[in-house]
């Protein structure tokens, strides 16, 4: 109702998924979504008729600072506006919320031709509403499937790890498949043919989440989104020293892809997937993670995260075996983990470089040493790589400026990019490599400055080197005239096939 009356449903195709993603979101959420989580559920549709103003207008009507079903905002004998936020009088809003001629009584005295903005949307329209989830689809029970497609294809979905370990014996080449985000492309639009997929999405040795004394235990087919709350709850729950790993992977997780996405995509299948330009296995590399690994008789084995990593796609795991699940280290205290990205724009796009970066500081003589690092990139080579001649030249040195100038001479030689490397941009890449060592520096140095006694400060003119990238949220309105000729034509009417478009009965 609000997309319709928002004019936020044109062609119509696109219409049916930015209603389910906003249903998705107010059907998970406990408490009134915020303006800036509307936007990211939004993030993984696209529309190539509105320009998105209309779209966002509708939904934000929900969020808890923008909906009077939420924050009865009223006006005060004075007429002053009651801030959404703080519950008292202040000039922060919109005076349409206080205008005699609102959109409720412009709505019953039929007045639809005066100067109005049709970003104004009542949300007590909606206080009866309620989102029902499909009953039969809660009650409905996971059953063991063997489907058998085009080709020759066979699908299998397992609900217990020994199944899935016999598959892999009986099929050593077979695909196990969570959210379907990888191999999906590589089959349909690569070619790439697969004669055996093995869905794990059910078992519930692989879906395991378990908090321990020395850190996280992660199982394979955990989805993004599950990783992303736990991280979160984590450091609110744990001593703010051993959650920076968690941090850092919570701010790029949130780049990472749409919402949609990381509700599939799994922690495994990006891991196996190995891709060069994997945001997150730099991160697993820096953070010292352990990967467990399963073999088709059931013994396991474990490695570093540093030593999966082979080549091109490439990893550390025989026909016969899986990846089970991850470990993550709580950090110590003054252990440092950060991530970094570069990518042409920053929702939903691969890197054109990335990294991981850790730092572990002891205090030695009055001085802040290096005990242990790790530097990770990638985008700079067929895999994940570690600058181990540059984490060598960091231990035991002084964290200081003179650590700083050596270590970019040394990473400039350690992490090479060839002229006609892949991808191209090989100038912008080497500047990349260098600057985030840069920030990563900066950003240490401004932790610590404020957990201790450190001397070097971060100069006033680069604190914006170490502050997060935070974006507003969207703010547009569309306010112009209406002159009644006598017909609909020139006024802003709802057009009557959206009607049926919001409802998904219709589309382009």
């Amino acid at each position: 109702e609000s997309l319709a009356q928002s004019h936020g449903s044109q062609c119509g195709f696109c219409t049916p998924g930015f209603i389910m993603s906003m249903y998705a979101l107010l059907r998970s959420s406990q408490t009134p979504p915020t303006e800036e989580q509307i936007e990211e559920s939004l993030a993984g549709n696209l529309c190539r008729c509105t320009g998105y103003r209309p779209i966002i207008d509708a939904f934000q009507v929900f969020a808890k600072t923008n909906d009077m079903l939420y924050t009865n905002v009223s006006c005060t004998p004075r007429n002053e506006f009651v801030c959404p936020s703080t519950g008292k009088p202040c000039s922060c809003g919109s005076e349409s919320v206080c205008k005699e001629d609102s959109f409720e009584q412009k709505r019953n005295n039929g007045n639809l031709y005066e100067p109005i903005s049709y970003s104004e949307i009542d949300g007590r329209l909606y206080t009866n509403k309620e989102f029902i989830f499909p009953p039969e689809l809660l009650l409905r029970k996971s059953t063991n499937l063997n489907l058998n497609g085009f080709g020759g294809l066979k699908w299998y979905r397992p609900l217990q790890l020994q199944h899935v370990l016999d598959l892999k014996a009986r099929y050593p080449d077979a695909k196990l498949v969570v959210g379907n985000t990888e191999i999906g492309i590589e089959m349909r639009l690569k070619g790439i043919q697969y004669q055996v997929l093995v869905c794990v999405t059910h078992v519930p040795e692989l879906n395991k989440l378990s908090v321990k004394d020395d850190g996280l235990e992660i199982g394979a087919a955990v989805r993004l989104s599950e990783l992303l709350n736990i991280f979160g709850k984590a450091t609110k729950e744990r001593a703010a020293h051993e959650t920076s790993s968690c941090k850092a992977f919570i701010e790029q997780i949130k780049w990472f892809a749409g919402t949609q996405i990381k509700n599939v995509a799994s922690v495994g299948g990006n891991i196996c997937t190995a891709s060069p330009i994997s945001d997150l296995n730099p991160l697993w590399m820096a953070a010292g993670a352990k990967f467990q690994i399963i073999d088709c008789k059931g013994k396991i084995r474990t490695t570093a995260a540093e030593d999966f990593f082979l080549g091109y796609r490439k990893v550390d795991l025989a026909s016969n075996e899986i990846l089970l699940s991850v470990f993550l280290p709580w950090t110590r205290p003054f252990e440092f983990v950060k991530e970094f990205k570069q990518a042409h724009r920053r929702d939903d796009d691969i890197a054109i470089v990335n990294a991981g970066m850790r730092v572990c500081l002891e205090e030695k003589n009055g001085k802040w040493v290096v005990s242990d690092a790790s530097i990770v990139y990638g985008g700079v080579a067929p895999r994940s790589l570690s600058a181990e001649k540059t984490k060598k030249f960091l231990i035991e040195k002084p964290w200081n400026h003179e650590m700083l100038q050596g270590a970019l001479k040394v990473l400039e030689e350690d992490i090479l990019l060839k002229e006609d490397a892949p991808g191209g941009m090989v100038e912008f890449r080497r500047s990349l490599i260098l600057s985030f060592f840069f920030k990563f520096f900066l950003w240490v140095s401004h932790q610590m400055e404020v957990k201790s006694t450190f001397l070097e400060s971060v100069p006033l003119s680069y604190l914006s080197a170490v502050k997060p990238f935070h974006r507003p949220s969207f703010i547009g309105s569309q306010n112009y005239d209406i002159i009644k000729q006598g017909t609909a034509v020139g006024s802003p009417e709802i057009h009557l096939s959206s009607r049926l478009q919001v409802l998904g009965s219709i589309g382009k």
